[in-house]
């Protein structure tokens, strides 16, 4: 398990530490860096799983175009940015990136991992596979790479779809969820029942789950050659795809397109902590179109997965103080933004926490106390 993320000149994260537990949902205003904590960590922790020689870990990549680097580092004056994960056993995992006025190589790369004064050190670009080969042993074997970052979209997770993968998987915005219960149905190892039970208990009156044929239109790239040129033109077809339906008490079937974007939201997020789960879940909008009851459902059938699943750790945001109520002190990190960027402080740091906990939830103490506290003292 990760027992810290750290952030420093990424976007507007000048100086942000996040203490980490299994459950930690991340609250504030709009524009305050909730969802920039979670893209660090995302874009850090990827890097655990590419493979030696990938064009995945070359600069630019990465960071997904040219002088990202220089787009992601906090303005108007930071010339680097650092990101870094810490484990419970004290090695760290870490990046820092920076942007440098002679070419040909603009922005540069360090990667470290390890206890302090014990690190292997890589620097990107590098053209020795052996050095990088040995260097992301550590990470991958600590799998920090079983990280998803997921900002679910209804339509998305409704959709028909079509996967040419023989083991399929949900996208980060809720892609081939239908094919993933499709190939569930399939495998009949009894995972598609225990999602129909956990939908059933954070849904009153959903039953089972069911994937049907579907076809499904593809767009593709055709090339035709014509007096010895190449020409690509665009080519539709018709292939076999899945949808799916859900059960419900006194309704029968009902197609995905039908169903509201709370029990979408909610099978999506279930289907991907039960499939093929991985170690780091980041969500963007936990409580997103659910009915408070159906929030604080979500969350006790989250610690109940939790419970069973000591290895797995959810990183969240959220503005409900519904969801809030249904967590500890500890388990919420508070966000504020002042004229030195970003602060984070967790709940229970509050000078009246202790106090006040004692007759107000944390979604109450939360509304009463605000955000302005977090940035006290860093102006």
């Amino acid at each position: 398990m990760l027992t810290e993320a750290n952030f420093k000149n990424f976007k507007l994260l000048r100086d942000v530490r996040l203490p980490l537990g299994q459950l930690n949902v991340l609250v504030g205003a709009n524009a305050v860096g909730k969802s920039t904590v979670l893209e660090g960590m995302y874009r850090l922790l990827q890097l655990a799983a590419v493979k030696p020689g990938s064009a995945t870990i070359r600069p630019g990549s990465f960071f997904w175009g040219e002088r990202a680097v220089e787009d992601l580092v906090a303005k108007p004056d930071a010339t680097e940015l650092e990101l870094e994960a810490i484990l419970e056993d004290g090695r760290r995992f870490g990046l820092r990136a920076g942007v440098a006025k002679e070419e040909p190589e603009p922005e540069w790369f360090r990667l470290w991992f390890g206890k302090d004064g014990q690190e292997t050190e890589l620097r990107l670009p590098s053209d020795d596979q052996e050095e990088e080969r040995l260097f992301f042993r550590g990470p991958r074997e600590a799998k920090l790479g079983s990280t998803v970052r997921l900002k679910l979209h209804a339509e998305t997770l409704a959709a028909e779809h079509y996967s040419e993968e023989e083991i399929p998987g949900v996208g980060h915005d809720g892609e081939g969820l239908a094919s993933v219960l499709q190939y569930l149905q399939g495998l009949r190892d009894g995972t598609l029942e225990v999602i129909e039970r956990d939908l059933a208990t954070i849904v009153p009156g959903a039953r089972r789950i069911r994937a049907l044929p579907a076809r499904v239109r593809r767009r593709e790239k055709q090339r035709i050659s014509v007096g010895g040129q190449d020409f690509w033109a665009d080519q539709s077809r018709e292939v076999t795809g899945a949808r799916f339906e859900v059960e419900w008490e006194g309704l029968g079937w009902v197609p995905a397109g039908q169903l509201s974007e709370g029990t979408l939201l909610a099978l999506g997020l279930i289907t991907v902590v039960r499939f093929d789960a991985p170690r780091l879940v980041l969500l963007d909008d936990l409580d997103k179109a659910l009915h408070p009851v159906a929030q604080r459902k979500l969350v006790a059938h989250l610690r109940g997965i939790l419970d069973a699943t000591p290895h797995l750790q959810i990183v969240a945001t959220s503005h409900s103080p519904f969801l809030l109520d249904e967590l500890s002190v500890q388990e919420v990190m508070v966000m504020s933004r002042g004229a030195r960027g970003s602060a984070l402080r967790r709940l229970d740091e509050h000078p009246t926490a202790q106090k006040r906990g004692a007759y107000l939830r944390p979604g109450e103490l939360w509304s009463l106390v605000g955000e302005g506290w977090v940035s006290e003292g860093r102006e």
